[in-house]
C-alpha cells in the first residue's frame, strides 16, 4: 500500500468519502455492520487512547452523515469539523483509515501523513 499525504488547515471543515467496491465488476459492498476508524496521532506507536483525533463510524447507526443508506450503498463519509482540529498543534501527524467488517475482518484502507497546517484567522473557529 502506498502512503498518502493529506492536508487540512487547522479549524477547517473537511469531508472524506470512501466507496467500498469489490470484484472485477466493482460491485458495491454492503457495509452494514462494518466499523470505520479514522485515527490521527502524533506518532504511530502511540496507543489509540492517546490519539489526537479519532472518528469511529458504525454502519446503520450514524445515519446519512456517517454512511450511505443503512450501509447498503458501500459508502462511508468521514466528516472533520472545526472543533476536531481547532486546538491541535499544526504538524505532520500519522493517520490511517481502518475497517472492521461484520465478519470481524480488519483492513487498513489508507495510511500516511496528515499535514495539519496553521491557520491565521481564529475568530471563525473560536466557538468550536
Amino acid at each position: 500500500m502506498a502512503l498518502k499525504r493529506l492536508s487540512l488547515i487547522r479549524g477547517d471543515s473537511q469531508t472524506y468519502t470512501l466507496t467500498f467496491r469489490g470484484g472485477t465488476s466493482g460491485t458495491l459492498f454492503d457495509i452494514t455492520g462494518w466499523t470505520v476508524y479514522f485515527t490521527l496521532k502524533e506518532n504511530s506507536d502511540l496507543p489509540d487512547s492517546a490519539a489526537s483525533l479519532q472518528k469511529i463510524l458504525t454502519a446503520g447507526t450514524n445515519g446519512t452523515t456517517g454512511f450511505g443508506t443503512a450501509g447498503t450503498s458501500g459508502i462511508a463519509v468521514i466528516t472533520i469539523l472545526p472543533a476536531d482540529t481547532g486546538n491541535l498543534v499544526p504538524m505532520a501527524y500519522d493517520f490511517d483509515i481502518q475497517v472492521r467488517t461484520a465478519a470481524d475482518e480488519v483492513y487498513t484502507v489508507l495510511k500516511g501523513k496528515f499535514d495539519l497546517e496553521y491557520d491565521v484567522s481564529r475568530a471563525s473557529t473560536a466557538g468550536a
